[in-house]
């Protein structure tokens, strides 16, 4: 049960942070923060007895520094979290306080009320739920057996012993069920991150939270927080522990994508008011002088009239294309394959396949059942996303990927390229109107496909690197 009223620490000799942290905690309805500060090593030390939900540490205090406190309080109690705050990124230290325990690593000034809450939130989940593994092996099992996150067992080489349904899942791997031992240390692509959990594991320290990248199968990655904890008093097992970030960032991108298609929507239809009501006055006069003006006046004016009258239809077509792109879309639906309208969209892009003479792979999910779409909408959205994809490769050495699946309750197609990839900068504005790096292109097949793909309360994504090509990730509820 969520903590209603949380008592927390804040260890600084800097009044002024002291205030902003009370300040921003105080912005929080519920859990209410109980904050107390303690300015020095001595005065933290004789607070300890005050039993706090939570602890915040400047890294800087004087004589001793916030690493002497986070020992001091995990001497105290091994299971309080602590989350260690500095002026400025540094790597080395981040590392060190998770070694001694620190539950979190916050840099001064670059986090808000909203971030510090969660960091404080999952701070103390992630003490309860340490303790209670710890603390009661019963208990231990049925958290392993029912978490939705990855749990699994190691030796002290790393070889795996049992995992939870969640990592059997993901990972597909079964330690119980495969004779072929597999090793924990396989699954990061980190090798400092590899050096980092074999030092802990073998030193017997705690490592807690660590954001790192993992195998998983099919060839895939993700990122992820790992911590990894003595499982029993012997040190024979370790626990580690899985949260896959992968998912939660999708969710958030989704998320912000379709709050900012919105607002450009808004945006446009105030573009559009504004500017269609003086541009209709100024096509009326054009026609007007054209029809009523005498004829040696119009030679005198020579093609200025045509002029005014083309760039005002042009002006008025480019708003009406605004407005097209960034408003949801009316839909026809039905049922349809998802492997056949993909295979559709590829017999329209033939001729620019052919003329480039792409490779395409194809890699369709046989058992995906059918979805409730547009169909010739998502046809057109799929076909600029395999335009876009020929464009971007070389001829002759272009590979076209195109994957279909079923997880999670969604349609996934993912569209791979091998192309030169796009540059970071950019990823962030694909979608926005008018936005391209094309010489001839409009900046709005992208913001079609996203139009289209949104009304269906669907969502797509971008990946990309420069040098290694680009994949779009387009995914439509089942249900």
């Amino acid at each position: 049960m969520p903590l209603e009223r949380i008592k927390l620490l804040y260890v600084d000799d800097d009044e002024d942070d002291v205030l902003l942290v009370r300040s921003l905690l105080h912005k929080v309805p519920k859990p209410i923060f109980s904050v107390e500060s303690a300015s020095s090593y001595s005065e933290a030390i004789e607070k300890l007895e005050n039993n706090y939900d939570v602890f915040l540490v400047d890294y800087k205090l004087g004589k001793e520094t916030g690493l002497e406190v986070l020992k001091a309080i995990k001497q105290y109690n091994k299971y309080a979290p602590v989350i260690l705050l500095t002026g400025m990124e540094n790597r080395e230290l981040d590392t060190l306080a998770m070694q001694l325990g620190a539950a979190d690593y916050l840099v001064k000034g670059e986090f808000d009320t909203g971030s510090l809450q969660r960091t404080i939130r999952y701070a103390i989940r992630d003490a309860i739920l340490m303790q209670t593994l710890e603390v009661s092996a019963n208990r231990f099992r049925n958290i392993f057996e029912r978490s939705a996150d990855p749990i699994l067992l190691i030796r002290h080489d790393g070889t795996m012993v049992k995992a939870n349904p969640a990592f059997v899942s993901q990972f597909n791997i079964n330690p119980e069920e495969n004779s072929d031992s597999f090793s924990f240390f396989s699954l990061l692509t980190n090798k400092e991150h590899i050096v980092l959990a074999r030092k802990c594991i073998e030193e017997g320290i705690e490592l807690n939270d660590l954001e790192t990248n993992l195998k998983i199968n099919e060839g895939g990655e993700i990122d992820a927080l790992i911590s990894i904890v003595m499982h029993d008093s012997q040190a024979s097992l370790f626990q580690v522990m899985i949260k896959d970030l992968t998912a939660l960032r999708i969710r958030d991108e989704e998320s912000s994508t379709l709050k900012r298609f919105s607002s450009t929507g808004r945006i446009a239809r105030i573009i559009a008011h504004e500017v269609k009501n003086p541009l209709t006055n100024i096509m009326l006069s054009a026609d007007q002088l054209k029809a009523e003006l005498p004829a040696e006046i119009l030679v005198e004016t020579g093609d200025l009239i045509d002029i005014i009258q083309r760039n005002c239809h042009r002006i008025n077509q480019l708003v009406s294309d605004l407005l097209y792109s960034t408003r949801f879309t009316e839909l026809k639906t039905g049922k349809y394959s998802i492997n056949k309208l993909v295979e559709e969209a590829l017999e329209m892009a033939k001729d620019r396949i052919n003329l480039k003479k792409i490779k395409v792979v194809k890699r369709f999910s046989e058992d995906i059942c059918d979805i409730t779409v547009d169909g010739e909408k998502v046809k057109i959205a799929f076909l600029n996303l395999i335009v876009n994809a020929v464009e971007a490769m070389e001829e002759e050495k272009g590979v076209l990927t195109i994957t279909t699946a079923a997880k999670d309750n969604k349609c996934i197609v993912e569209i791979i390229d091998n192309g030169p990839g796009i540059a970071p900068e950019h990823l962030d504005r694909l979608f926005e109107p008018y936005f391209t790096s094309k010489e001839k292109g409009t900046g709005l097949g992208l913001t079609n496909t996203q139009n289209i793909i949104l009304s269906h309360k669907g969502s797509i994504r971008v990946k990309s690197e420069s040098g290694k090509g680009t994949s779009f990730i387009v995914s439509f509820n089942l249900s």
